[in-house]
Protein backbone atom coordinates (compact mmCIF):
# COMPACT_ATOMS: atom_id res chain seq x y z
CA UNK A 1 0.00 0.00 0.00
CA UNK A 2 2.73 2.34 0.45
CA UNK A 3 4.29 1.78 -2.57
CA UNK A 4 1.58 2.20 -4.37
CA UNK A 5 0.02 5.51 -2.68
CA UNK A 6 4.13 6.99 -3.03
CA UNK A 7 3.87 6.19 -7.02
CA UNK A 8 0.55 7.26 -7.54
CA UNK A 9 1.35 11.00 -5.46
CA UNK A 10 4.55 11.19 -8.10
CA UNK A 11 3.23 10.18 -10.65
CA UNK A 12 0.04 12.22 -10.89
CA UNK A 13 1.81 15.13 -9.09
CA UNK A 14 4.48 15.26 -12.09
CA UNK A 15 1.51 14.82 -14.78
CA UNK A 16 -0.22 17.83 -12.92
CA UNK A 17 2.47 20.10 -11.92
CA UNK A 18 5.79 19.55 -13.07
CA UNK A 19 4.72 18.44 -17.17
CA UNK A 20 2.54 19.97 -19.44
CA UNK A 21 1.96 18.11 -23.13
CA UNK A 22 3.45 18.18 -25.71
CA UNK A 23 4.30 16.63 -29.66
CA UNK A 24 0.84 15.27 -29.06
CA UNK A 25 0.61 15.13 -33.02
CA UNK A 26 4.19 15.23 -33.94
CA UNK A 27 5.97 12.33 -35.81
CA UNK A 28 5.52 8.65 -34.40
CA UNK A 29 3.40 10.40 -31.42
CA UNK A 30 0.62 11.78 -34.14
CA UNK A 31 0.83 7.97 -35.89
CA UNK A 32 -0.56 6.04 -32.52
CA UNK A 33 -2.89 8.77 -32.26
CA UNK A 34 -4.26 7.90 -36.28
CA UNK A 35 -3.88 4.30 -35.53
CA UNK A 36 -6.21 4.61 -32.13
CA UNK A 37 -8.63 6.60 -34.24
CA UNK A 38 -8.76 3.77 -37.12
CA UNK A 39 -7.78 0.17 -36.72
CA UNK A 40 -6.83 -0.22 -40.66
CA UNK A 41 -4.49 2.65 -40.70
CA UNK A 42 -1.29 1.46 -41.95
CA UNK A 43 1.22 3.79 -40.12
CA UNK A 44 5.35 3.93 -40.99
CA UNK A 45 7.19 1.38 -40.01
CA UNK A 46 8.43 0.48 -37.17
CA UNK A 47 4.91 1.63 -35.61
CA UNK A 48 2.37 -0.15 -37.64
CA UNK A 49 2.73 -2.96 -35.77
CA UNK A 50 2.81 -1.33 -32.08
CA UNK A 51 -1.21 -2.18 -31.71
CA UNK A 52 -2.30 -2.78 -28.67
CA UNK A 53 -1.60 0.58 -26.91
CA UNK A 54 -3.30 2.07 -29.81
CA UNK A 55 -6.38 -0.15 -30.25
CA UNK A 56 -7.12 0.15 -26.38
CA UNK A 57 -6.93 3.86 -26.40
CA UNK A 58 -9.21 3.73 -29.47
CA UNK A 59 -11.62 2.06 -27.37
CA UNK A 60 -11.81 4.19 -24.07
CA UNK A 61 -15.15 5.93 -24.49
CA UNK A 62 -14.42 8.91 -23.28
CA UNK A 63 -11.91 9.51 -26.36
CA UNK A 64 -8.96 8.71 -27.90
CA UNK A 65 -6.34 11.09 -25.55
CA UNK A 66 -8.11 10.04 -22.59
CA UNK A 67 -7.55 6.74 -23.30
CA UNK A 68 -3.99 7.16 -23.77
CA UNK A 69 -3.49 9.06 -20.79
CA UNK A 70 -5.60 6.73 -18.47
CA UNK A 71 -3.84 3.85 -20.05
CA UNK A 72 -0.58 5.47 -19.89
CA UNK A 73 -0.85 6.54 -16.17
CA UNK A 74 -1.72 3.26 -14.74
CA UNK A 75 0.96 1.25 -16.96
CA UNK A 76 3.31 3.66 -15.08
CA UNK A 77 1.61 3.18 -11.71
CA UNK A 78 1.45 -0.86 -12.26
CA UNK A 79 5.50 -0.66 -13.77
CA UNK A 80 6.52 0.97 -10.52
CA UNK A 81 4.54 -1.94 -8.27
CA UNK A 82 6.25 -4.60 -10.31
CA UNK A 83 9.37 -2.88 -10.33
CA UNK A 84 9.38 -2.58 -6.53
CA UNK A 85 8.27 -6.41 -6.53
CA UNK A 86 11.18 -7.91 -8.20
CA UNK A 87 13.81 -5.72 -6.32
CA UNK A 88 12.66 -7.11 -3.54
CA UNK A 89 13.47 -10.69 -5.08
CA UNK A 90 17.02 -9.66 -5.92
CA UNK A 91 17.16 -9.07 -1.86
CA UNK A 92 16.76 -5.60 -1.70
CA UNK A 93 15.53 -4.24 1.76
CA UNK A 94 12.22 -2.60 1.52
CA UNK A 95 13.55 0.97 2.03
CA UNK A 96 15.68 0.45 -1.57
CA UNK A 97 13.36 -1.15 -3.14
CA UNK A 98 10.61 1.60 -2.48
CA UNK A 99 13.10 4.50 -3.32
CA UNK A 100 14.16 2.39 -6.47
CA UNK A 101 10.34 2.74 -8.00
CA UNK A 102 9.95 6.23 -6.51
CA UNK A 103 13.15 6.76 -8.82
CA UNK A 104 11.76 5.24 -12.27
CA UNK A 105 8.62 7.56 -11.38
CA UNK A 106 11.52 10.25 -11.47
CA UNK A 107 13.33 9.22 -14.60
CA UNK A 108 13.45 10.55 -18.34
CA UNK A 109 11.29 7.70 -19.99
CA UNK A 110 8.79 8.05 -16.95
CA UNK A 111 8.50 12.15 -17.89
CA UNK A 112 8.59 11.60 -21.15
CA UNK A 113 5.36 9.18 -21.17
CA UNK A 114 4.10 11.63 -19.00
CA UNK A 115 4.69 15.12 -21.71
CA UNK A 116 3.27 12.42 -24.04
CA UNK A 117 1.14 10.16 -23.35
CA UNK A 118 0.27 8.86 -27.01
CA UNK A 119 3.32 6.99 -26.32
CA UNK A 120 3.18 3.42 -26.55
CA UNK A 121 6.45 2.38 -24.21
CA UNK A 122 4.55 2.74 -21.23
CA UNK A 123 2.70 -0.23 -21.63
CA UNK A 124 6.28 -1.90 -22.40
CA UNK A 125 8.11 -0.84 -19.36
CA UNK A 126 4.86 -2.85 -17.72
CA UNK A 127 5.60 -5.97 -19.84
CA UNK A 128 9.30 -5.81 -19.22
CA UNK A 129 9.20 -4.97 -15.20
CA UNK A 130 6.67 -8.24 -15.26
CA UNK A 131 8.50 -10.31 -17.64
CA UNK A 132 11.35 -9.73 -15.20
CA UNK A 133 9.54 -10.55 -12.05
CA UNK A 134 7.55 -13.68 -12.99
CA UNK A 135 11.06 -14.95 -14.16
CA UNK A 136 12.93 -14.25 -11.16
CA UNK A 137 9.97 -15.65 -9.39
CA UNK A 138 10.23 -18.67 -11.79
CA UNK A 139 6.12 -18.33 -12.83
CA UNK A 140 7.91 -19.32 -16.55
CA UNK A 141 3.79 -19.41 -18.05
CA UNK A 142 3.40 -15.93 -16.92
CA UNK A 143 6.62 -15.10 -18.59
CA UNK A 144 5.62 -16.50 -21.06
CA UNK A 145 1.64 -14.58 -21.05
CA UNK A 146 3.73 -11.56 -20.50
CA UNK A 147 6.12 -11.33 -23.38
CA UNK A 148 3.08 -12.53 -25.66
CA UNK A 149 1.38 -9.20 -24.73
CA UNK A 150 4.28 -7.14 -24.37
CA UNK A 151 5.45 -7.71 -28.41
CA UNK A 152 2.11 -6.38 -29.55
CA UNK A 153 2.91 -3.47 -28.00
CA UNK A 154 6.65 -3.02 -29.22
CA UNK A 155 8.80 -5.04 -31.19
CA UNK A 156 11.25 -4.76 -27.87
CA UNK A 157 9.42 -7.17 -26.28
CA UNK A 158 11.14 -10.23 -28.19
CA UNK A 159 14.60 -9.08 -26.23
CA UNK A 160 12.63 -11.17 -23.41
CA UNK A 161 13.03 -14.56 -24.89
CA UNK A 162 16.63 -15.20 -24.72
CA UNK A 163 16.57 -14.29 -20.57
CA UNK A 164 13.89 -17.81 -20.07
CA UNK A 165 16.91 -19.77 -21.45
CA UNK A 166 19.86 -18.26 -19.57
CA UNK A 167 17.98 -17.26 -16.01
CA UNK A 168 16.05 -20.34 -15.47
CA UNK A 169 17.60 -23.53 -14.33
CA UNK A 170 17.63 -26.33 -17.11
CA UNK A 171 15.73 -28.57 -15.03
CA UNK A 172 13.11 -26.32 -14.89
CA UNK A 173 12.23 -25.81 -18.79
CA UNK A 174 9.71 -28.21 -20.30
CA UNK A 175 10.30 -29.18 -23.36
CA UNK A 176 6.98 -27.69 -24.11
CA UNK A 177 7.38 -24.47 -22.18
CA UNK A 178 10.49 -24.16 -23.92
CA UNK A 179 9.08 -24.32 -27.88
CA UNK A 180 6.34 -22.15 -26.98
CA UNK A 181 8.95 -19.57 -25.50
CA UNK A 182 10.46 -19.66 -28.62
CA UNK A 183 7.41 -20.17 -31.02
CA UNK A 184 4.53 -18.21 -29.27
CA UNK A 185 6.05 -14.32 -29.29
CA UNK A 186 7.18 -14.78 -33.02
CA UNK A 187 3.87 -16.64 -34.11
CA UNK A 188 2.13 -13.56 -32.29
CA UNK A 189 4.51 -10.76 -33.46
CA UNK A 190 3.74 -12.07 -36.88
CA UNK A 191 0.30 -12.43 -37.16
CA UNK A 192 -0.24 -9.16 -35.84
CA UNK A 193 1.74 -7.94 -38.97
CA UNK A 194 -0.49 -10.69 -41.28
CA UNK A 195 -3.20 -8.50 -39.62
CA UNK A 196 -2.27 -4.74 -40.02
CA UNK A 197 -1.06 -5.83 -43.98
CA UNK A 198 -4.52 -7.53 -44.71
CA UNK A 199 -6.38 -4.52 -42.58
CA UNK A 200 -4.74 -1.64 -44.72
CA UNK A 201 -5.36 -3.49 -47.72
CA UNK A 202 -1.90 -4.25 -48.52
CA UNK A 203 -2.44 -8.20 -49.03
CA UNK A 204 -5.34 -7.89 -51.35
CA UNK A 205 -2.98 -5.61 -53.41
CA UNK A 206 -5.30 -2.57 -52.84
CA UNK A 207 -2.50 -0.51 -51.13
CA UNK A 208 1.38 -0.65 -52.47
CA UNK A 209 3.80 -1.82 -49.78
CA UNK A 210 5.63 1.27 -49.88
CA UNK A 211 2.92 2.64 -47.74
CA UNK A 212 5.23 1.52 -44.69
CA UNK A 213 8.29 3.28 -46.06
CA UNK A 214 7.01 6.39 -47.96
CA UNK A 215 10.69 7.88 -47.86
CA UNK A 216 13.89 6.13 -47.72
CA UNK A 217 15.63 6.76 -44.16
CA UNK A 218 19.27 8.04 -44.51
CA UNK A 219 21.32 7.57 -41.37
CA UNK A 220 24.12 9.70 -40.49
CA UNK A 221 26.64 9.61 -37.88
CA UNK A 222 26.97 13.42 -36.49
CA UNK A 223 28.45 14.10 -33.45
CA UNK A 224 25.92 14.30 -30.40
CA UNK A 225 24.81 17.99 -29.11
CA UNK A 226 25.33 18.94 -25.79
CA UNK A 227 20.69 18.77 -25.57
CA UNK A 228 21.47 15.27 -26.88
CA UNK A 229 23.92 14.08 -24.38
CA UNK A 230 21.44 15.79 -21.31
CA UNK A 231 18.68 14.32 -22.43
CA UNK A 232 20.25 10.57 -22.72
CA UNK A 233 22.04 11.49 -19.29
CA UNK A 234 19.75 13.02 -17.54
CA UNK A 235 17.53 9.62 -18.69
CA UNK A 236 18.72 7.87 -15.48
CA UNK A 237 21.49 10.52 -14.10
CA UNK A 238 24.28 9.48 -11.64
CA UNK A 239 22.29 6.09 -11.92
CA UNK A 240 23.77 5.16 -15.04
CA UNK A 241 26.87 5.52 -13.14
CA UNK A 242 26.11 3.93 -10.00
CA UNK A 243 24.91 0.72 -12.21
CA UNK A 244 28.21 0.36 -14.34
CA UNK A 245 29.79 0.25 -10.89
CA UNK A 246 28.19 -2.51 -9.44
CA UNK A 247 27.99 -4.79 -13.21
CA UNK A 248 27.93 -7.21 -13.43
CA UNK A 249 25.56 -7.18 -10.61
CA UNK A 250 25.59 -9.62 -7.74
CA UNK A 251 22.95 -12.31 -8.63
CA UNK A 252 22.26 -14.88 -11.48
CA UNK A 253 19.04 -13.06 -12.56
CA UNK A 254 21.51 -9.83 -13.01
CA UNK A 255 24.07 -10.89 -14.91
CA UNK A 256 21.68 -12.67 -17.14
CA UNK A 257 19.76 -9.68 -17.57
CA UNK A 258 23.04 -8.10 -19.08
CA UNK A 259 22.19 -9.58 -22.47
CA UNK A 260 18.86 -7.58 -22.72
CA UNK A 261 20.37 -4.55 -22.11
CA UNK A 262 22.97 -5.72 -24.67
CA UNK A 263 20.41 -5.97 -27.30
CA UNK A 264 18.47 -2.67 -26.64
CA UNK A 265 21.44 -0.83 -26.31
CA UNK A 266 22.61 -2.42 -30.13
CA UNK A 267 19.02 -1.46 -31.26
CA UNK A 268 20.04 1.55 -31.55
CA UNK A 269 21.72 0.99 -34.62
CA UNK A 270 18.35 0.63 -36.77
CA UNK A 271 15.94 3.13 -34.32
CA UNK A 272 18.09 6.53 -34.20
CA UNK A 273 17.01 10.09 -33.20
CA UNK A 274 15.47 9.19 -29.85
CA UNK A 275 18.30 7.22 -28.35
CA UNK A 276 17.27 8.87 -24.19
CA UNK A 277 13.80 6.69 -25.10
CA UNK A 278 14.83 3.73 -26.31
CA UNK A 279 17.70 3.63 -23.57
CA UNK A 280 14.63 4.31 -20.73
CA UNK A 281 13.91 0.34 -21.39
CA UNK A 282 17.17 -0.51 -19.32
CA UNK A 283 15.48 0.71 -16.32
CA UNK A 284 14.57 -2.89 -15.03
CA UNK A 285 18.08 -3.61 -14.86
CA UNK A 286 19.69 0.13 -13.72
CA UNK A 287 17.81 0.96 -11.05
CA UNK A 288 17.89 -2.45 -9.01
CA UNK A 289 21.54 -2.24 -9.35
CA UNK A 290 22.29 1.59 -8.56
CA UNK A 291 19.88 1.05 -5.50
CA UNK A 292 22.51 -1.42 -3.87
CA UNK A 293 24.18 1.50 -3.20
CA UNK A 294 21.48 2.81 -1.34
CA UNK A 295 21.25 -0.17 1.04
CA UNK A 296 25.01 -0.41 1.10
CA UNK A 297 24.58 3.19 2.66
CA UNK A 298 21.13 2.02 4.95
CA UNK A 299 23.15 -1.00 6.67
CA UNK A 300 26.80 1.12 7.01
CA UNK A 301 28.39 2.78 10.16
CA UNK A 302 27.72 6.04 8.47
CA UNK A 303 26.79 8.61 10.63
CA UNK A 304 22.62 9.34 10.49
CA UNK A 305 22.72 6.76 8.00
CA UNK A 306 18.88 6.77 7.08
CA UNK A 307 19.53 10.75 6.59
CA UNK A 308 22.16 10.17 4.07
CA UNK A 309 20.32 7.52 2.51
CA UNK A 310 16.87 10.19 2.21
CA UNK A 311 19.85 12.32 0.71
CA UNK A 312 21.55 10.15 -1.55
CA UNK A 313 17.84 9.40 -3.17
CA UNK A 314 17.04 13.08 -3.31
CA UNK A 315 20.22 13.38 -5.20
CA UNK A 316 19.84 11.03 -7.42
CA UNK A 317 16.30 12.18 -8.05
CA UNK A 318 18.04 15.86 -8.94
CA UNK A 319 20.59 14.02 -11.45
CA UNK A 320 17.44 13.04 -13.48
CA UNK A 321 16.04 16.29 -14.21
CA UNK A 322 15.02 15.43 -17.68
CA UNK A 323 14.57 18.50 -20.20
CA UNK A 324 10.39 17.92 -19.72
CA UNK A 325 11.01 19.28 -16.58
CA UNK A 326 8.90 22.03 -16.99
CA UNK A 327 8.82 22.87 -13.34
CA UNK A 328 12.75 23.90 -13.81
CA UNK A 329 13.56 26.43 -15.96
CA UNK A 330 15.46 28.17 -17.35
CA UNK A 331 17.14 25.59 -18.98
CA UNK A 332 20.85 26.64 -16.66
CA UNK A 333 18.69 25.44 -13.80
CA UNK A 334 17.89 21.53 -15.20
CA UNK A 335 21.89 21.79 -15.97
CA UNK A 336 22.93 22.97 -12.44
CA UNK A 337 20.86 20.26 -10.66
CA UNK A 338 21.83 17.60 -12.83
CA UNK A 339 25.60 18.40 -12.08
CA UNK A 340 24.98 18.66 -8.36
CA UNK A 341 22.74 15.66 -7.69
CA UNK A 342 25.77 13.34 -9.82
CA UNK A 343 28.23 14.87 -7.64
CA UNK A 344 26.53 14.54 -3.75
CA UNK A 345 25.37 10.86 -5.06
CA UNK A 346 28.93 10.77 -6.37
CA UNK A 347 30.36 12.18 -2.93
CA UNK A 348 28.13 10.02 -0.28
CA UNK A 349 29.13 6.79 -2.49
CA UNK A 350 32.86 8.18 -1.37
CA UNK A 351 31.76 8.74 2.15
CA UNK A 352 30.21 5.46 2.63
CA UNK A 353 33.45 3.80 0.65
CA UNK A 354 36.32 5.29 3.30
CA UNK A 355 34.19 5.00 6.59
CA UNK A 356 33.61 1.01 5.28
CA UNK A 357 37.96 0.92 4.74
CA UNK A 358 37.91 2.86 7.99
CA UNK A 359 36.25 0.34 10.17
CA UNK A 360 38.00 -2.66 8.62
CA UNK A 361 41.75 -1.36 9.14
CA UNK A 362 41.09 -1.36 13.14
CA UNK A 363 39.66 -5.22 12.57
CA UNK A 364 42.53 -6.27 10.77
CA UNK A 365 45.19 -4.91 12.82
Amino acid sequence: MLVGATCAVLLIGFYTFATQRVGLQKDDAGQYVQMAQSVDYLARLPYSFRALSPLLAGAWPGGTLTGFTILTLVSLWLACLALYAYQRTLGLVPAAALAGSALFAFSGGAIRMLTTPVYVDSATYLAEATAFLCLALGRYWRLLASVVVGVLNRETALFLVPLYFLASPPSSRGHLRSGLMLALPLAAFGGLVLLKLWLGGVLGGAVPLTTLAPYARTFRQDLPTLPELFDVYSTFGVLWLLGLKNLPGPTHMQRCALVFAALVVLQLLVSRGDEGRNLSHLFVIVIPLAMLELQRLLVSRVPAGEAVGALFVLACAASMVHARWTIFEPTALRYFLVGAGTLVAVALVSLRVANQRDTKAPRRA
